[in-house]
């Protein structure tokens, strides 16, 4: 009786056991298959690398140190003279500053600017501005400046800038009486002519 049960147990575990011949054959189909479609490998194209050609000398090194030394010892060319004591207009700017007026005397010529509500009286030679400028000439209309400035390579050059006469309706707040600088003013005789906007 055990002997019959054991080998019934045994045919039901065969019955069961499923087969795989189809997904054998499937998957060996399958990398045939695969095998036949394999794209050959292209090798790639190298460009060859360009030489290196160094760029030419172009003057000093951007980056020089001594151009970070103290301006009271730069000797760069054509350097203003920065032991020379600068003037009341010299600590504003063109862009601040206005020309209001002008005095003329025989053949003398003042100018007048006016600055944080103060008017200065002015002559050729006089300095003015931020940049070392130099009054060169009066107008009735402007007034001529020479400037210094620094170049890259720090050396100074020169640049011709203008102060225009402002206009009435710029004038309207103008102080009533003019301040003069430390420079004297135009000596105002019987031919002098005071000419304003």
């Amino acid at each position: 009786m055990k002997n019959t049960i054991l080998l019934l147990g045994v045919f039901s575990l065969a019955a069961c056991t499923p087969t795989y011949d189809d997904l054998s054959q499937w998957m060996t189909q399958t990398r045939a298959d695969a095998k036949k479609h394999i794209i050959p490998f292209e090798e790639p194209t190298v460009t060859p690398p360009k030489a290196y050609i160094p760029p030419s000398y172009s003057g000093p090194n951007a980056f020089d140190s001594r151009r970070l030394q103290n301006l009271t010892v730069r000797t760069g060319s054509n350097a203003p003279n920065l032991r020379r004591t600068k003037e009341t207009l010299e600590a504003f700017s063109l862009e601040n500053l206005r020309y209001v007026g002008s005095l003329r005397s025989g053949n003398r010529i003042s100018g007048f600017i006016q600055a944080e509500n103060h008017v200065y009286t002015v002559v050729p030679g006089n300095y003015i501005g931020q940049n070392y400028g130099k009054i060169q000439r009066i107008t009735e209309d402007k007034i001529i400046i020479t400037e210094m400035v620094e170049d890259s390579y720090g050396n100074w050059i020169y640049r011709t800038a203008e102060l225009p006469l402002s206009s009435q309706s710029d004038s309207s707040n103008l102080p009533q009486t003019a301040t003069p600088t430390a420079q004297q003013s135009a000596p105002v005789g019987e031919n002098a002519a005071l000419v304003t906007n």
